[in-house]
């Protein structure tokens, strides 16, 4: 009786194993959120005889025929893979490259593209599907023209990506555009003028906050155009209360976890202010308050460098002070209904503009590092001035008509 032969390779591609041929084919998987290589075993059912190897050598050839072999990662990608399966890698392929909270936004995007086609193949996706999708994203989720910009951006990546491994030949996402008439007719979040404070509607929000939680922070981001990141990351470690200065360089941000770090968005970020007396008292005040906070809750309190945080020390999350203005906001009818938390940021160029401060002094009071950024809100504020400038003149040198009412209407 023939010895069996033992297990090894037979062809390239093909191995003997128990008796049988198998086809090995390098594929991928992603496991703990890493990409790992993986040889996934294929039989053949043909047993493991010389006169098999070339019926075994046809079925890997034809079987090699729906994979495409990606250099860039020495594996290979099923040509009919789907949306679902091929996004994590795509997604895993960026977060080496974007910083934390970049790639966040890149993830939360991608979630419309996966809800709309989830198991349909890369394939199979057209021009016409891509344009469908995206009208969708007016019709029916009533996006704003940016988001669905940027979301028609990240599927062009994910596209590209594709053809990069070979999946396809074109990418089908360059061909289209987002309807302009859809985007206007539809879009729930337009370029509204209320988007930011006047000098009048900001002394009358100081005026409701009076009292009420985050009040200093409101505050101090209102009169140093603080981005969000910027005023929960400030630390009692950044105020110099002999020199009365205040330094921005430590910010909060949510990305796929909270980050924290000692740096800001850019350079021209990284700046300092000089602190008036009224601010110093704030500042002592809330520091003092902090003090009897930690007397309170003892060891139950979160001992740390940061100013704004809850009662027990712990600081606020990055989407806490956005829902608290909101709420604000929502019972002051009398205020613009549409401004944002980072409203307040715009809000303090508009004060300045009042206040007569030149362009380049706005720019650097707020850390703006393209001046582009701020001519874009000095032109808004300026254009708003001058209707308001012209509906006054028309309305002296033209009065409105009033016709005497009718009997019957007294």
């Amino acid at each position: 009786m023939p010895r069996p032969k033992k297990n090894g390779q037979r062809y390239k591609g093909i191995q003997g194993k128990s008796g049988y041929l198998y086809i090995l084919i390098s594929t991928n998987e992603i496991e703990d959120g890493v990409v790992k290589r993986k040889v996934k075993w294929i039989s053949t059912g043909l047993k493991d005889k010389k006169e098999n190897l070339s019926k075994a050598i046809e079925i890997r050839n034809n079987l090699y025929n729906t994979y495409t072999y990606s250099k860039k990662k020495s594996i290979y990608f099923d040509k009919n893979i789907v949306m679902e399966d091929l996004l994590p890698f795509y997604l895993i392929d960026r977060k080496r490259e974007l910083a934390d909270t970049t790639y966040a936004a890149y993830e939360y995007k991608s979630r419309h593209i996966l809800e709309y086609f989830r198991n349909v193949r890369i394939r199979d996706i057209t021009e016409v599907y891509i344009k469908e999708f995206l009208d969708s994203l007016f019709t029916d989720k009533n996006l704003s023209k940016r988001t669905v910009k940027d979301i028609r951006t990240v599927f062009c990546n994910i596209m590209d990506y594709a053809v990069a491994n070979d999946i396809i030949h074109s990418n089908p996402v360059n061909n289209t555009e987002i309807s302009k008439q859809l985007a206007d007719k539809y879009s729930g979040k337009g370029n509204f003028d209320d988007d930011f404070f006047s000098y009048d509607e900001a002394m009358l929000f100081m005026e409701k906050i009076k009292g009420k939680p985050l009040s200093e922070l409101f505050y101090l981001t209102l009169v140093f155009g603080l981005r969000r990141e910027e005023v929960l990351g400030l630390r009692w470690s950044a105020i110099d209360f002999k020199n009365k200065l205040l330094y921005i360089n430590h910010t909060v941000t949510k990305g796929t976890t909270v980050v924290r770090k000692n740096s800001t968005k850019t350079v021209s970020s990284n700046r300092s202010y000089l602190l008036t007396d009224d601010q110093i008292t704030m500042l002592k005040n809330l520091k003092q308050k902090e003090k009897e906070y930690k007397e309170k809750y003892k060891d139950k309190y979160n001992d740390n460098d940061y100013i704004f945080k809850n009662e027990k020390g712990s600081p606020y999350y990055p989407d806490h002070p956005s829902k608290v203005f909101r709420k604000i906001i929502k019972e002051n009818p009398d205020l613009p209904q549409h401004i944002t938390f980072h409203g307040l940021r715009k809000s303090c160029v508009s004060i300045l503009m009042h206040e007569g401060m030149d362009f380049k002094s706005i720019q650097n009071w707020v850390g703006h590092a393209d001046y582009s950024t701020t001519l874009k809100i000095y032109t808004k504020i300026k254009d708003m001035d001058s209707k308001k400038e012209i509906s006054e003149m028309m309305g002296r040198i033209l009065p409105p008509v009033i016709a005497d009412a009718d009997e019957d209407m007294k």
